[in-house]
């Protein structure tokens, strides 16, 4: 495209990592596209701390942010030439479907493209069916990539087309630099999800405790993606500053501790003498991009419940123990060229040109039976958009509680 026709992109985001993606992504486009970012009226939009830290470091404006409705969004209520779900599945799938119900299909203006906002892998079925009506899905690894190319076959039908890019906040170019392992801040990154049972979250708590009391010039960090009882991607059980009250009250941890929690960006926790611990996050590839010492915690596990299988092989897996001792092991590079710090060229950006060029030209096609796959299910994902969480998990345990019942009677008259 011209200068005088820039490609343009609009990104729709709902909660505090995926508005993080949304923006990274666009600023690495840079101001070579027409770039727009909305936020969706949804139970998990982020906080305004948690908004201004997703800004921060890119060249977009938070001032220009909007809130919209996903109900507002229809072909006649979007001009832009690619539209980037940055969003939780749901709200991904009721995007999708609102735009090709009212498009035309054989000649349709608009493209749509999703992501995950970290890690991806192993590939999950749940994730890919939400997001496969699109007409491509970025992965950020080539590992990713594979994962998410077996789940296409024997699937018959449309499925997106795999792009391979790189997680935006990433800026090596290809390997990381090597590790500094001068430590005077110790940061803890937490994931809502795992590890999920009370007392392995007090035992990480206790062993960053021992870590600062042994290390007396540590600064130890528990960087929040948000405090307890404000919003974020996934609903945490037992939030880990909770946690810390709890064991100060039971006098596990003392009144004088030197832990400290943070909520602001992880680019300020991550600064030089900084080393990372985490059971599974996303900051552990911010953390080795920027040659600081990275440990996964091995303790729970390394499995798919662990959301951690990713890290095998990649030679930073630890133990609680290695965190009081200060210990990090070195990055594998057959491990870092599979897994997020592959070496970048244009291909991508090129594809994403041309792909807004057919979407401008109105050169894109609805597949009939998507189109029917997704009139099918609208309700389902407006309710999961619309609705408070906790009511959500009721009425999906419900649906399948009638639909055992369904089954065991059938089975019964057989």
């Amino acid at each position: 495209m011209t200068a005088l026709m820039k490609p343009s992109i609009l990104a729709i985001a709902d909660s505090d990592s995926y508005l993080k993606l949304a923006t990274s992504f666009l600023h690495r486009l840079g101001p070579g596209w027409d770039r727009k970012v909305y936020l969706a009226r949804t139970p998990v939009m982020p906080t305004a701390q948690q908004i201004a830290a997703a800004f921060e470091g890119t060249d977009l404006d938070p001032a220009a942010l909007q809130v919209v409705s996903v109900s507002q969004l229809e072909a006649d209520s979007v001009d832009e030439d690619i539209i980037f779900a940055s969003a939780t599945g749901p709200v991904v799938a009721e995007i999708y479907s609102r735009m090709l119900r009212t498009e035309p299909t054989d000649g349709r203006c608009t493209a749509l493209i999703s992501a995950l906002p970290g890690v991806a892998f192993p590939a999950t079925q749940k994730g890919w069916n939400y997001r496969r009506a699109g007409d491509a899905f970025i992965c950020h690894s080539h590992a990713e990539a594979r994962d998410f190319s077996f789940m296409t076959e024997g699937q018959p039908g449309h499925q997106p087309t795999i792009m391979v890019s790189k997680l935006p906040f990433l800026h090596s170019a290809g390997f990381p630099p090597e590790q500094n392992h001068v430590v005077d801040r110790l940061v803890f990154a937490p994931q809502a999800k795992v590890p999920a049972e009370q007392s392995e979250r007090e035992s990480i708590l206790l062993a960053l405790e021992q870590a600062s009391k042994l290390n007396p010039e540590l600064e130890v960090v528990i960087k929040l993606r948000a405090k307890a009882g404000e919003p974020q991607t996934h609903l945490e059980a037992f939030p880990y500053d909770s946690l810390f009250t709890k064991l100060q009250s039971e006098h596990r941890i003392s009144k004088d501790s030197q832990l400290r929690f943070d909520t602001g960006s992880m680019s300020e926790a991550l600064a030089a003498g900084s080393a990372l611990v985490t059971v599974s996050s996303t900051a552990a590839l911010e953390s080795l991009d920027r040659g600081l010492p990275t440990l996964i915690l091995s303790d729970f596990g390394v499995s798919a419940q662990m959301i951690n299988t990713v890290f095998t092989a990649s030679g930073v897996i630890g133990t609680l123990d290695d965190v009081v001792g200060l210990n990090f092991g070195e990055p594998n590079k057959a491990w870092l060229r599979e897994n997020y710090f592959h070496r970048v060229d244009h291909s991508f950006i090129h594809a994403l040109e041309l792909l807004a060029q057919r979407a401008r030209a109105g050169k894109l096609q609805t597949d009939p039976q998507m189109l029917a796959f997704i009139r099918r299910q609208p309700l389902r994902h407006r309710l999961r958009t619309t609705l408070p969480s906790p009511l959500v998990k009721v009425l999906v345990k419900l649906r399948r509680y009638f639909r055992q019942a369904r089954r065991n009677g059938a089975n019964s008259l057989s």
